[in-house]
Formats: C-alpha cells, sequence, structure tokens
C-alpha cells in the first residue's frame, strides 16, 4: 500500500519522501539515545567532543579546495576523474592540518588527552567528515536517494548504539569519541559501495586539468565555504574560549535539539532542492518561482516545532535530559528564532552555488562573522552573561541572513520585499504563539 501511494507522486516529492523517511527514522534514533547519552558522559565530555568536531569541520571546508558541489554541475564523462582528483587532495590536506592542529592542541590545552589518539581521531574525523559530504553530493547527482535514505538511519543507530554501549563499560571521554567515530566510518564504507572503486589519483595533468576547469569553484566556493562553515562553527570556539568546556557541552546539545526540525525534514527538502536547481540551470530554465516556493513551505513547516521549543525548551530538556541540564533548555528559548532562518535555508541548500553567486555568500558569512564574535565579546566583557551573548549573537545572525536572502532574491529576479514580508510574519507568529503555549502550559501544569 506504501508503494502504491509513493508511486503516484512525481519525482521530486518522492526523492523527497525517501529522504525524509531515513532522516526522521534517524533522528528518531538520535533523540531516544541522547537522553542516555547526556547521563553517561556529561556536559564536559560532549563539549569537548564539540569542540573536536567543530575543528575537523573547519579543516573539512579547505581540504576540498571547494570542488565537491562542483560534482552537480560538471559533465558526466569528467565527473569520476573529478572525484578522484577531490579524494586525493581531502586526504593529503587532512593529515597535514590534523598533524598542525594536534600539535597546537597538546602544547597549548591544559585538557588531558593522548596526543598520539588526538593525532589520528583527528585524521579520521576530518576525512570522513569531508568523504561523507562527497559521497552524498555524489549520490544526490545520481539520483540515488535509496542509499541517501539510509545513511542517518546507519549513522546515528551505529554511533549512538557504541558511545551508550562503551559508556556503560566505563570508557569516559575515549568512549564517546570512538562511538561516534564508529559510526562516521561504516556509513562512509555503505556509501562507498556505489561510487567509483578508484579513489585516488596521481597524474599532475589531472590535478591541473580539473582545478583550470573549476576554477570559479577554487575562487569563489572555497573561502565562501571556509568563511561559512568558520561562521557556522564560530559560537563553538567562542564559548569554549570564553565560558569553557561545560557551557560549550550544554551549548552542544541546545544546537543538536534545535536543528532536529531540520534534520528531520529540511535537510531533506535541500538535498532534492539542490539537486532540482542544478538541473533546472543546466537546462537554461528560471528558478525563482521554485525558489519562493521551497522557502514558503519551508517557513510553513518550520513555525510548529520552532513554537514549541521556544515555549517549552527548558520544561522539555529537563524531563529529557535530567535537572541538571535546564541550562541547556534555556538555551534553547533563546536560540530558536537563529534556527527557524537556519531551517530556513538548509530547505534552499546549494542556492548561491547555482547562482554562481557565492560571493554573496562569502560577505554574508564574514558579516555574520563579525555579528557573532560582537555579540560573544560584549555579553562576556560587559554584562559577563552567557545569556545576552547569546542573544545578540542570534540577533546580528539573522540581521545578516535576511540581507543576504534579499539579495539571493533580487539576483533571481524575484522581489525581496515578498521574503522580508514572509519572514517578519513567520517571526512575529512564532513569537505570539510561543507565549500563548507558554501561558497555557503553566496555567495547566503550574512552574513544573
Amino acid at each position: 500500500m506504501f508503494n502504491k501511494l509513493i508511486s503516484k507522486l512525481n519525482g521530486n516529492k518522492k526523492n523527497v519522501i525517501k529522504i525524509t523517511i531515513g532522516t526522521v527514522v534517524g533522528q528518531l534514533i538520535s533523540v531516544i539515545t541522547l537522553p542516555f547519552i547526556t547521563r553517561l558522559y556529561g556536559a564536559e565530555i560532549i563539549g569537548f567532543w564539540a569542540f573536536l568536531n567543530s575543528i575537523a569541520v573547519i579543516v573539512k571546508s579547505y581540504s576540498d579546495l571547494g570542488l565537491t558541489n562542483s560534482i552537480m554541475l560538471e559533465e558526466e564523462e569528467e565527473i569520476e576523474d573529478v572525484y578522484k582528483v577531490i579524494t586525493t587532495i581531502v586526504t593529503i590536506i587532512s593529515i597535514a592540518s590534523s598533524v598542525i592542529v594536534a600539535w597546537i592542541f597538546v602544547t597549548f590545552s591544559s585538557f588531558e588527552i593522548n596526543p598520539i589518539f588526538l593525532l589520528f581521531y583527528l585524521i579520521a574525523l576530518v576525512f570522513t567528515i569531508q568523504q561523507i559530504q562527497l559521497c552524498y553530493t555524489w549520490l544526490n547527482r545520481k539520483c540515488e536517494y535509496g542509499i541517501l535514505m539510509k545513511n542517518p538511519i546507519i549513522n546515528n543507530g551505529i554511533n549512538s548504539t557504541a558511545a551508550i554501549l562503551l559508556g556503560f563499560l566505563g570508557m569516559g571521554l575515549y568512549g564517546y569519541l570512538v562511538g561516534n567515530m564508529i559510526g562516521q566510518i561504516i556509513t562512509l564504507l555503505y556509501m562507498k559501495r556505489s561510487l567509483p572503486k578508484s579513489m585516488f589519483t596521481f597524474k599532475l595533468t589531472d590535478f591541473a586539468k580539473i582545478v583550470s576547469n573549476n576554477k570559479r569553484f577554487v575562487t569563489y566556493q572555497l573561502p565562501t565555504n571556509v568563511i561559512s562553515n568558520f561562521k557556522d562553527q564560530l559560537p563553538t570556539l567562542l564559548i569554549q574560549g570564553l565560558w569553557g568546556s561545560q557551557a560549550l557541552g550544554y551549548y552542544s546539545i541546545t544546537v543538536r535539539v534545535l536543528q532536529i526540525p531540520s534534520t528531520f525534514l529540511a535537510n531533506s527538502i535541500g538535498r532534492v532542492f539542490f539537486q532540482t536547481t542544478s538541473k533546472l540551470i543546466r537546462e537554461g530554465k528560471s528558478i525563482g518561482e521554485y525558489v519562493t516556493k521551497n522557502l514558503k513551505l519551508g517557513m510553513m513547516f518550520a513555525i510548529l516545532p520552532i513554537t514549541i521549543l521556544m515555549a517549552l525548551g527548558d520544561k522539555l530538556a529537563i524531563l529529557a535530559f535530567g535537572k541538571e541540564w535546564q541550562v541547556s533548555g534555556e538555551f534553547i528559548r533563546l536560540l530558536a528564532i537563529q534556527y527557524f532562518f537556519m531551517f530556513i535555508s538548509n530547505t534552499v541548500y546549494g542556492l548561491s552555488t547555482v547562482l554562481e553567486k557565492q560571493n554573496y555568500a562569502m560577505i554574508s558569512s564574514t558579516a555574520q562573522v563579525v555579528g557573532l564574535t560582537i555579540g560573544a565579546v560584549i555579553g562576556k566583557f560587559v554584562f559577563g552573561d552567557i545569556y545576552i551573548s547569546l542573544v545578540l549573537m542570534a540577533a546580528l545572525f539573522v540581521i545578516a541572513h535576511i540581507i543576504y536572502f534579499s539579495y539571493l532574491f533580487k539576483a533571481m529576479k524575484v522581489s525581496s520585499g515578498k521574503y522580508v514580508l514572509y519572514s517578519l510574519v513567520s517571526v512575529i507568529t512564532i513569537v505570539v504563539l510561543s507565549a500563548l503555549v507558554r501561558w497555557i502550559s503553566e496555567f495547566i501544569f503550574g512552574n513544573l
């Protein structure tokens, strides 16, 4: 019966549903196991893992020289060579960067961890994160949504199970790190089965050809990726530097909860969006109407979950993770609006790339980096309050985001006023509804 219903849908809806099913199941596994993980490991260990992961994501942003997205737009006969060149570059840069990062950390940090373990863990983490992204891009181009559907289930299922098992065995920090890595490696091996068997090339002519043919990605996508990923990871680095690992642990769980709506739906819509818009661009067609429709759909889907998180984040955190995680719940309420806009961004993943407006993304990310830094520093050194830091960081992020999307709409020759209006109406709706839900919950249950 389910297959009959799926067969009646058009291609895009089928693809979204396939990826959404896998994402929902994978996210359910993560949600169900997260209360066990928070109780087994605590805020400091989770915060340290978040810090390492943040460093790995930043290294990932330049390890491919910005070439990964070129797979979506490259001619069919060239993409295997592009894949091999990217994989080779990633491997070399991952190893070199991990050696430097491990040396800096061991030299200047007082955190106790085996330096040899740290080095090999960083190499594996950077390499697998980038390779999984590369595999996603390849499989997305090939419309292999059946494979993409299973990835979140494999990744979340294995790393959650492994982390919990190792936690019960009392392995502490190493158990949490290894548990997460096991899921990464098995997910990557599963995806690699559908990619070319040959992963590397050492022909200098291949490197020269691919880099020359995709110079626009190296010139624009690379700095855009670096700034964008640095911007995304900057709150983690700022909180670690200004407030310490425990505060970062609370923030890390906050982010995981606020990302639930995106991982349930927005990311699935975004991957299909990128594939569809890339195809439309290759065919010389306009994408303005399709983009507007996707954004409105994203806003509609985001309002309900973001409203609930903004209204009841603290109560839900205590219920799920225990009283000691109330700080995370308070963070959730403060950052809900910011993650509403991040949800919207995820539904139109790759928009600046297909429009070849990576410079817009680069400027926007730079502005957000400045805003996040100003907000964090003012909160710390003027008010001495992490809550004020987060509010200022979120507000400045949202302003930069709205301006950025307004310019993307202008690039598509679509009125940016509509996007601004939709955004304002959505934010007002979320604030009003969350206040109402909060009042109703306190009226019925009191201040529990």
